[in-house]
């Protein structure tokens, strides 16, 4: 399926295995989207001709979808790392007098709260049965089968 089809800037249109897997092997890696990723990877083809691939190009559908659910673990170590940094929570600001003192960074904060949400929204969808919300009929559901799959052990244990 390799052609030799160029872009502007020598940038490859046509997929290939090799570039496929370049590409999936760094996303698989990274916690950043695909246009950041195409930027920084300026022989790579544009976001769009690889979301073209995704459909166009069966194996490299599987292989994207792959490194998508690899890339939640990047994901979920940011949201921890996110959480833990403490050093822009407070700021020092100077009152009318003159006087310095510490105040709450509300800004940072929130913005914070905004990238932890962004991320953990992110691995429930690319990761639902993980990351997913669950609810109570779910675990009901679970803890039923649970009982109907061992009744006998249950009756007689």
């Amino acid at each position: 399926m390799a052609r030799s089809s160029k872009g502007i800037g020598g940038v490859p249109l046509t997929y290939t295995p090799q570039m496929g897997e370049e590409i999936a092997r760094v996303i698989a890696t990274s916690s950043m989207g695909i246009k950041k990723l195409c930027a920084a990877n300026k022989h790579w083809p544009c976001h769009q001709t690889i979301f073209e691939w995704r459909i166009k190009v069966p194996e490299f559908g599987a292989l994207y979808t792959e490194a998508k659910r690899h890339q939640i673990e990047f994901l979920i170590d940011e949201v921890l790392d996110i959480a833990d940094d403490a050093s822009h929570d407070t700021i020092i600001k100077t009152s009318p007098t003159g006087h310095e003192y510490e105040s709450c960074n509300t800004e940072w904060m929130n913005r914070s709260r905004l990238r932890i949400e962004t991320r953990k929204w992110l691995a429930a969808k690319l990761a639902p049965r993980v990351y997913g919300e669950k609810n109570k009929d779910d675990d009901n559901k679970d803890n039923d089968d649970f009982v109907s799959r061992n009744r006998d052990a249950i009756d007689n244990g």
